[in-house]
């Protein structure tokens, strides 16, 4: 492996946004999955008729509305994070 390869991998690695924005995006991926999981039990349990069906329609819209926004915000956590590797591959290209 050649030196500049190894100072790019050192980068990356170093680079603090880009670490933090990596683990917001994993952390946002665990979350939404306990959701939805969470999500689909409630709507099982909404069309076998158990429970308080006024509570858990509340409580799957309640669910339904945190999954939409956190989708957004990783989604949005995503598209930095390629705009930053673009612009680091860009500036790359300039150098050489």
């Amino acid at each position: 492996m050649k030196i500049h390869d190894l100072m790019t991998m050192a980068d990356e690695y170093l680079n603090a946004e880009n670490r933090k924005r990596k683990e917001k995006i994993k952390c946002l991926k665990h979350v939404l999955k306990k959701l939805r999981k969470r999500e689909a039990k409630l709507e099982s349990k909404f069309a076998e008729g158990k429970g308080n069906k006024e509570k858990i329609s509340k409580e799957l819209a309640l669910i339904h509305a945190h999954r939409k926004k956190g989708i957004e915000l990783l989604q949005e956590h995503k598209k930095a994070l390629k705009k930053a590797k673009k612009a680091k591959q860009l500036k790359k290209q300039e150098n050489k």
